[in-house]
């Protein structure tokens, strides 16, 4: 298997991380009472993702540095969400500053997400 080179890896990376504001602005754009997604509905949703690129899983990574940056948040408080029929725990939500990050992105790329 041919190494890849660190640009790639770091544009992969990068792909994650828009990845994962991408599908949390998507949730905070729904029309529910519960904002945010658990880790888990995250994973979940990613798996799309890498199967098409073929990337290694660098969701904890992901989340971990966006959190770190404030471009996500963590709600830690336990809530029953009606719509989706069970107590959610954490939650990751897209802050203010990810939102901006996340259309300047888009705006240098010229795609719709």
């Amino acid at each position: 298997m041919p190494l890849e080179r660190p640009e790639d890896v770091a544009w992969a990376f990068h792909e994650t991380l828009l990845e994962v504001l991408k599908l949390l602005n998507r949730a905070a754009e729904r029309r529910s009472d519960i904002d945010g997604l658990e880790y888990i509905e995250l994973e979940r949703a990613m798996q799309n993702f890498w199967s098409v690129r073929a990337r290694e899983n660098h969701l904890e990574n992901a989340v971990q540095l966006l959190l770190e940056n404030g471009l996500v948040a963590n709600d830690p408080q336990p809530v029953y969400a009606w719509d989706r029929r069970r107590t959610l725990g954490a939650r990751y939500l897209i802050t203010s500053l990810g939102k901006a990050y996340l259309l300047r992105s888009i705006g240098e790329t010229e795609r719709i997400p």
